[in-house]
Parts: structure tokens; C-alpha cells; sequence
């Protein structure tokens, strides 16, 4: 069960070997205008990230804030404002067809595309929703020569129904068993997601009894945590920004309460900092100067002082 304290060292890990690696990109920025400086960290319990990528989400542009403050980026390179995603995950233990939204993902293995002798599908879900879809989905995935094999999709754009759309997920053989393939799937949902612009996904596994009951509050985890990262695009230096459109998922068979609430929170808050990181290593030399590495490790350490510190070296003290 994810507590709180396992969230603090989980997300901050990253933290902390961000920090440790700070000489390197030390002498990556050495001719930075900003003054050179040395970072050191110690966390007594470890601080998380969530939701908190570079610069705080209230920040504009993350690192442009704190270039700003610490001086003005070399070269022509000015960050855009990026928001990143900001989702709400639910585990709902329900009957799809009573879930009212924009999409409704269904994950499906070729096992479940097989039908029996009327032409229907074996599936429970597929069989379920295919009569709720008067055979749609029967000519869809005909049309679309959809079988279930990995990376294979395919959305219907629905009339009269609680949801306004259904899309198709292959997950080829097996169903989900491992945190990467879960997160795989939380990215096609991602990507589905953001192809029809939907605020609201619930996602639907279509064999739920091939994913083993120890498992699920796993699966259901590295569900959410691709869903994150697969929404996120950095287009911080890009001429223009995508807006994030998705904002509430559910997660339908798979478990509910607490316990599963607040491990898709702990998902959602370790991607937050996963996505710190990766815009701390994709920011140009002539926007994580020194300065601004010093700066965001201090703004860190100051939202977490509780668990965590950041010391900041100047010239000379790293003599």
C-alpha cells in the first residue's frame, strides 16, 4: 500500500541523482553568463516532485522563470509557457455501459476477437457492447481489419450513447503482466485520447481474469503513470504549444477503494516527477545555466524543507 513517505522517496529520487549529476552539466554550461555553481544535496527522508516540474506548474515556462531570475538566456531560445498534464484518476468497479464520458477504451487481446458459431463474439465485454452497438463494432473492426494485435487501434464515433466514442486497443497475445506492458497501454489510451481531443477516457480491460488479482493494483498504477507520460509532449521550444485536453480517467474493472485511489495519486505524482527530469535534461545549455540548475534545486528543498535540502556552492567555495 503506497503511503505517504513512500510517494516522498519514490518521486525524489530523481531528485537527487539530478543533483549529483550537477557537475557534468556544470562544465555542459561553463560558458554560461550566469556564475558558475556547485550543488549539493542530502535528503533525510527524500522529498517528492509531485506535481512539481521545473519551476513549479504555476511558473511560466518552468525554466524560463528562473532563467529570468537569474539572468537572460543566451542566444535567441525562450521558452514557451507548457502546462503539464493535470489529471484526475478513479478506480471505478462498474458496468461499462453505465460510464458516461467522451471515449471508452477498451483494451483487447486477439484471444478476445474470437467468435463463435453465429458470428458473435465469445468475449463478455465485446459481446456485450457489440449488441449495445447494434454490430458496429463488428464492422468496424472488420473495416478496420482490427484483430487485437499490439498497437493496433481503432475509434467509432457513437450516436445515443453515454459515451461519445469507443476506441479499440490491441494488446496482442496476453493481457497486461508486466508494469511495462500496463504503461504501454496507458500511453495508446494517451494517444487515442489526445487523436479525438477527449477531456474525459474511462479504459476498460476486456479480460480482466487474465491479469492475475495480485497484479492488478499494479496494472492499474502503470496504467495511470503512461497515461501521464504518453499525454506529455515537451514543446517548450516549439512554435506553438499542444494543449493537454484530457482531464479526467477512470479506470473500470480493476479494483476500487482507498487503497487503489491513492496508489493511481502515487502513479500520477512519480510521473510529475519523471517529466521534472526530463525537462531539466532536455533544457538547452543557454537555459539551465548554472544559475537556474542552483535555482531550481533551492526552489525545491524550499516547498520540501521538511525532507529535503539543497546547499549552493559559489566560486569560491568550490576552490
Amino acid at each position: 500500500m503506497a503511503t505517504a513517505a513512500s510517494t516522498s522517496a519514490a518521486a525524489a529520487v530523481l531528485a537527487s541523482r539530478l543533483l549529483r549529476r550537477s557537475p557534468r552539466l556544470l562544465r555542459r554550461l561553463s560558458l554560461s553568463r550566469a556564475p558558475p555553481a556547485a550543488l549539493s544535496s542530502s535528503s533525510r527522508s527524500l522529498a517528492p516532485l509531485a506535481r512539481q516540474p521545473i519551476g513549479h506548474r504555476a511558473r511560466m515556462g518552468h525554466t524560463a522563470a528562473a532563467a529570468a531570475a537569474a539572468g537572460p538566456a543566451l542566444g535567441l531560445t525562450k521558452p514557451n509557457a507548457v502546462e503539464p498534464p493535470q489529471i484526475t484518476f478513479s478506480a471505478k468497479d462498474i458496468e461499462f455501459s453505465e460510464w458516461k464520458g467522451d471515449i471508452l477504451a477498451v483494451a483487447v487481446t486477439e484471444k478476445d476477437f474470437s467468435k463463435d458459431s453465429d458470428s458473435k463474439f465469445e468475449n463478455a465485454v465485446l459481446k456485450k457492447l457489440d449488441s449495445q452497438l447494434g454490430g458496429l463494432l463488428s464492422e468496424a473492426a472488420a473495416e478496420e481489419d482490427f484483430t487485437g494485435k499490439a498497437g493496433q487501434s481503432v475509434v467509432l464515433r457513437l450516436a445515443g450513447q453515454g459515451f461519445k466514442r469507443v476506441g479499440l486497443i490491441g494488446l496482442g497475445q496476453n493481457a497486461p503482466s508486466t508494469a511495462a506492458a500496463s504503461r504501454g497501454l496507458g500511453e495508446s489510451v494517451a494517444s487515442v485520447a489526445k487523436s479525438v481531443q477527449a477531456s474525459s477516457a474511462a479504459i476498460v480491460v476486456a479480460s480482466p481474469s487474465g491479469i492475475q488479482e495480485e497484479f492488478k493494483l499494479t496494472a492499474a498504477a502503470a496504467i495511470a503513470s503512461g497515461t501521464v507520460l504518453g499525454l506529455y509532449e515537451d514543446s517548450r521550444y516549439k512554435s506553438e504549444s499542444k494543449k493537454t485536453h484530457l482531464k479526467q480517467v477512470d479506470i473500470i474493472g480493476l479494483g476500487s477503494g482507498p487503497e487503489v485511489d491513492q496508489k493511481l495519486k502515487y502513479a500520477n505524482d512519480l510521473s510529475s516527477g519523471v517529466i521534472f527530469g526530463r525537462e531539466l535534461v532536455n533544457s538547452p545549455a543557454n537555459v539551465l545555466t548554472p544559475a537556474v540548475l542552483a535555482e531550481e534545486a533551492s526552489k525545491i528543498a524550499s516547498t520540501y524543507s521538511d525532507v529535503f535540502t539543497a546547499t549552493i556552492l559559489d566560486v569560491e567555495k568550490c576552490k
